[in-house]
């Protein structure tokens, strides 16, 4: 007696079944890890500005805005290696290095500057 496989299922269960992937085709990371990257993200960046802080209960609120958006504005177009390499491995990757200073430069270059001291009247 023979016994075989087919290829061709004509099960209609197996083909009702949605398969749905955890990234996307081309390499970008899932709204899941998307979402533990900007956290993970915005907490080493608050740890680590905190860490030269002076005034560390006035400044982890600024911090706290600001890395959390450079997380997010990372995080638009993060890739699932990129991520990978991040949340598992602790390693920042020179992709990652770019992407935070140009998310540094749009989150922060819309915050006022604190104006100096008048000096002889002059601005």
């Amino acid at each position: 007696m023979l016994t075989a496989c087919s290829d061709n299922s004509t099960d209609e269960s197996a083909k009702s079944k949605p398969t749905k992937p955890n990234h996307v085709d081309y390499g970008e990371a899932s709204d899941s890890v998307k979402s533990k990257f900007i956290k993970a993200f915005a907490k080493n960046c608050v740890t680590r500005e905190l860490k030269n802080s002076v005034n560390k209960d006035i400044d982890e609120k600024r911090f706290t805005e600001s890395c959390g958006c450079i997380a997010t504005h990372i995080a638009e177009d993060l890739s699932d290696i990129d991520a990978e390499k991040y949340l598992q491995e602790h390693e920042d990757t020179q992709t990652l290095e770019i992407k935070f200073d140009s998310a540094a430069y749009f989150c922060l270059q819309a915050k006022p500057v604190p104006k100096g001291p008048h000096l002889f009247g002059k601005p």
